[in-house]
């Protein structure tokens, strides 16, 4: 019996680090990019484009010391803690982490929040992870579309006493496979993918008692539908 828990908790630390490795890897790559970057407009004498550069090097260094700071919670058992999370200023702050991916894809971003959007009970992190994930992926589904063709939109509203939230594309969807396997661990289709992106939000999403499901839109692109909860005094 001693025996059986310690090889389970291998196998969740190892589930851990997997994911760790799945989170921390985007970060560590945009990190690499700014700073090159910097030193190429530094090396051509144009100084002016590199504190941009390197504020955003910083934002995601910041990113990386929470995530290894939930790292940490996870192995200590550490309770998460909750916080009211406004859904268009986290977006925000997606869509900036996202920012060199987003150029580079030349991927148009647009969103709409209802006007009776109410704040989301969540730990922030978590949040950012899920459409982090999801908006990485649309980028990379894109990367063989037409000049000025790619495009990610976020809708959100209060639907059934909880948030709605609808991701699309203008990618080519995802095909059959995908559709019954995206959430499995380590499936992917791409050959230097992991495979965990969508398994990590799966995961969270249900730590949050909501649901996430994936469909295609006609002549049109991949489509992630998401609904949490709200608290009673909220419904």
């Amino acid at each position: 019996r001693a025996r059986y828990a310690e090889l389970t908790r291998l196998n969740t630390m190892g589930e851990l680090a997997a994911g760790m490795i799945h989170e921390l890897n985007q970060p560590l790559t945009a990190i690499m990019s700014y700073n090159q970057a910097a030193l190429r407009f530094i090396r051509l004498d144009s100084p002016a484009q590199v504190p941009g550069l390197l504020e955003a090097s910083v934002l995601q260094i910041k990113r990386i010391d929470v995530l290894l700071s939930q790292f940490r919670r996870k192995l200590a058992c550490e309770r998460t803690e909750y916080q009211q999370v406004e859904l268009p200023a986290l977006w925000l702050r997606v869509c900036r982490l996202l920012d060199n991916e987003l150029r580079a894809g030349n991927v148009r971003v647009s969103c709409h929040f209802a006007d009776d959007l109410p704040s989301l009970m969540a730990p922030p992190l978590w949040i950012e992870q899920i459409l982090h994930n999801i908006v990485s992926n649309a980028i990379q589904a894109q990367t063989g579309n037409t000049p000025d063709s790619a495009c990610i939109h976020l809708e959100a509203c209060q639907h059934q006493h909880g948030i709605a939230l609808t991701l699309t594309d203008c990618g080519p969807g995802l095909t059959a496979e995908a559709l019954e396997h995206v959430f499995i661990p380590f499936f992917t289709t791409r050959a230097s993918g992991i495979g965990l992106g969508m398994a990590i939000t799966d995961t969270l999403v249900q730590r949050l008692n909501g649901t996430i499901e994936a469909s295609n839109i006609p002549e049109k692109g991949a489509c992630f539908r998401l609904w949490f909860p709200l608290p009673e005094k909220e419904k």
